[in-house]
C-alpha cells in the first residue's frame, strides 16, 4: 500500500488533535496560531514519503532497521529449465536464455519476463523474508501473452505462479533462483544473474545489452 497525501493529512490532523487535547488538558492557552504550521508540516511530510517511496528506500542505509525490502530493479539474465518435452520427439527442451526487466518502489514490484515469442508480467506480488532467514522471498502471480500469430496455431495465454529466493547482499542481491508452474501443466526452475541498471522493456534490446548469449530455444512453452 502505498501513503497518499490524504492518508498523511488524516495522520497528521489525529496527531495534532491529540497534541492539542494534551495541552488543554495541562491548561495551555491554544490559540489558532499553533495551527499555523499545520500545512508547511503536511508538506514536508509529504515530500518525504515521496523520496522514501522512490529513493530513500533503496539507500543500504535505511537497512533493514528502517525499511525491510530488496531492491531487484534492472535488466536480468534468466536461464530457465522447464520440464516441457517435445510433443514430436519427446525430447526434454534444453536451458531457455531469457531476461526479466523489473521495476519496483517501496510499495510496487513489477517483474516482465521477455522471451523472443511471449511475455510475462505479474498480476499479484508479494515479498517477504526468506524462510531461511538469508534474503527474501518473492512471491508472483503472473500472465503470459505469446505474440498473436502464435496464439491458437503454437502458444495461448496461460497464467502461472512463481517463488523466487535472493542470495548475495540482502539488500541489493547478486543472484535470484527460484521455480514456476503454470496452467498448462508445465513446471521449471530459474536462476537470476548478470543484472543490467537499466529496465529493458523488449527482448532484442535486453539481449544485445547483456552481451552474445546463445538462445537455447524460444521460452513460449513457459
Amino acid at each position: 500500500m502505498k501513503f497518499t497525501r490524504v492518508h498523511i493529512a488524516v495522520f497528521l490532523g489525529l496527531s495534532t488533535l491529540a497534541w492539542l487535547l494534551t495541552l488543554l488538558c495541562q491548561g495551555v492557552n491554544v490559540s489558532r496560531e499553533h495551527l499555523t504550521p499545520f500545512g508547511t508540516v503536511l508538506s514536508v511530510l509529504v515530500v518525504a514519503a515521496l523520496l522514501l517511496e522512490h529513493v530513500l528506500w533503496r539507500v543500504k542505509f535505511f537497512q533493514p532497521w528502517f525499511v525491510s525490502r530488496p531492491d531487484l530493479t534492472g535488466t536480468w539474465r534468466v536461464e530457465l529449465q522447464s520440464d516441457y518435452s517435445d510433443p514430436q520427439t519427446g525430447t526434454p527442451i534444453p536451458v531457455i536464455v531469457c531476461y526479466m526487466g523489473v521495476k519496483q518502489t517501496l510499495s510496487k514490484l513489477q517483474m516482465h519476463l521477455m522471451t523472443p515469442e511471449s511475455e510475462s508480467w505479474f498480476i499479484a506480488e508479494r515479498i517477504t523474508p526468506s524462510p531461511s532467514d538469508q534474503g527474501y522471498q518473492v512471491v508472483g502471480v503472473y500472465t503470459n501473452k505469446p505474440q498473436i500469430h502464435l496464439r491458437g496455431s503454437k502458444s495461448d495465454i496461460h497464467h502461472g505462479a512463481l517463488v523466487l529466493y535472493t542470495h548475495g547482499a540482502p539488500h541489493r542481491p547478486t543472484t535470484i533462483t527460484g521455480e514456476y508452474w503454470t496452467d498448462r501443466s508445465t513446471s521449471g526452475s530459474m536462476t537470476f544473474s548478470d543484472r543490467l541498471t537499466k529496465v529493458y522493456t523488449r527482448y532484442n534490446d535486453a539481449h544485445a545489452a547483456s552481451g552474445p548469449h546463445v538462445l537455447t530455444r524460444n521460452a513460449q512453452q513457459s
